[in-house]
C-alpha cells in the first residue's frame, strides 16, 4: 500500500485534544534527517491515493492498526471520489485489484450529470446508495452549511438505514473488494469510512487523520470546483465547504459516542444484524496466523 505521513502539529479549538496537521509526505521522499525527526514526533500513516488519471482520491481502508493488536485488511475496501472519470486503464486496474461490488453515495442529480464510467463494468456490480451532503449533491445552489460537521450529525441522524443496507450490500460481496465513494470522497464517504473504522477498532487519531488527507489530495480539484461554481452561480462558496479539517469528523465522533455509545450500538439500532456487524468485522480485519 502506498502511504503518506502525517504529522499532529496543533490543537483543536473547540475540545484541546491533538488533531492532524494537514500536511503530509511520501516516506520515501523525504531526506534522511526528515524520516529521523518524523520518528521523534507525533505521527501517523494514511493510505495514498492509487495512481487513476481519471479520479485523485481512491485510497485503500488497509493497513490501519485495529483492536487487540489487529490490522484493517488491506485491498478489501476502498474509499473514493467520483468515479465518472476513470479510464479504461484505471477501470482494468480495479479489476485487477478485485474490486467486484461498488457503492455510489452520490445524488441522482448528481449521477445523472457524471454517470459512473463502472456502471455498466463487467464483472462489477454497481449500486447507487444516495445521500445528499448539502453541497455538491445540490451543486452548490441553496442554503450551505455553517460547518460540514452539522452535515455529518444530520447523515447519521437521518441515514442509519441507508448505511446499514450498504453494510449489507459489502457482506453480499465478501469475496471481492468493495469501492463507495461520493463526489470529492469527504464528507458521504468520510462518514461511511468512519463506521467502517469504528466497526474495527481503529483508534479515533487514525480515523481522524483518515479524513484529513482528503483536503490534501484533493487540493486541486477543490479549487476548480470553487471556480466552476462561481463562474456558474456569480458566488464563490465559502473555503470550509472544500476542507476536511480534523475538527468536522470530530464533530461527528462526537455526537455518534454520546448519542448511540458505538458504531456497532448505533448500526444495531437502525436495524443491522448481528451477523451482519460480524461479517463486515471480519471483512475488514486480517486473519492472525
Amino acid at each position: 500500500m502506498r502511504r503518506a505521513v502525517l504529522y499532529y502539529g496543533y490543537r483543536n479549538r473547540n475540545t484541546g485534544k491533538a488533531a492532524v496537521s494537514l500536511r503530509a509526505a511520501a516516506y520515501g521522499s523525504l531526506r534522511k534527517e526528515e524520516r529521523d525527526n518524523m520518528e521523534k514526533q507525533e505521527s501517523l500513516w494514511v493510505a495514498k491515493p492509487l495512481k487513476l488519471a481519471g479520479a485523485r482520491n481512491v485510497r485503500d481502508l488497509g493497513g490501519y492498526p485495529a483492536e487487540d493488536d489487529g490490522t484493517v485488511q488491506s485491498g478489501r475496501f476502498y474509499r473514493g471520489d467520483s468515479t465518472a472519470g476513470l479510464t479504461g486503464e484505471d477501470v482494468r486496474l480495479l479489476q485487477q485489484l478485485g474490486v467486484g461490488c461498488v457503492v455510489d453515495l452520490r445524488s441522482g442529480q448528481e449521477t445523472e450529470r457524471a454517470p459512473s464510467a463502472l456502471r455498466e463494468t463487467p464483472g462489477v456490480d454497481y449500486y447507487a446508495a444516495p445521500m445528499l451532503d448539502q453541497v455538491t449533491s445540490s451543486a452548490f445552489q441553496g442554503k450551505l452549511p455553517e460547518r460540514m460537521g452539522e452535515v455529518y450529525v444530520e447523515l447519521l441522524t437521518h441515514m442509519g438505514e441507508q448505511f446499514v443496507r450498504i453494510l449489507e450490500l459489502f457482506a453480499a460481496h465478501r469475496g471481492r473488494a468493495c469501492l463507495f465513494h461520493c463526489t470529492a470522497g469527504k464528507d458521504r464517504t468520510g462518514v461511511t469510512a468512519m463506521l467502517l473504522l469504528l466497526l474495527a477498532g481503529v483508534p479515533r487519531e487514525v480515523i481522524i487523520a483518515d479524513y484529513s488527507a482528503t483536503g490534501l489530495y484533493m487540493k486541486e480539484s477543490f479549487a476548480q470546483q470553487k471556480r466552476w461554481a462561481e463562474e456558474t452561480f456569480g458566488k464563490a462558496p465559502p473555503d470550509h465547504v472544500f476542507s476536511s479539517d480534523p475538527a468536522e469528523i470530530e464533530m461527528a465522533l462526537a455526537y455518534l459516542e454520546e448519542e448511540y455509545g458505538t458504531a456497532r450500538d448505533y448500526l444495531r439500532q437502525n436495524g443491522a444484524s448481528e451477523e451482519l456487524l460480524c461479517s463486515i468485522r471480519e471483512m475488514l480485519l486480517s486473519p492472525r496466523g
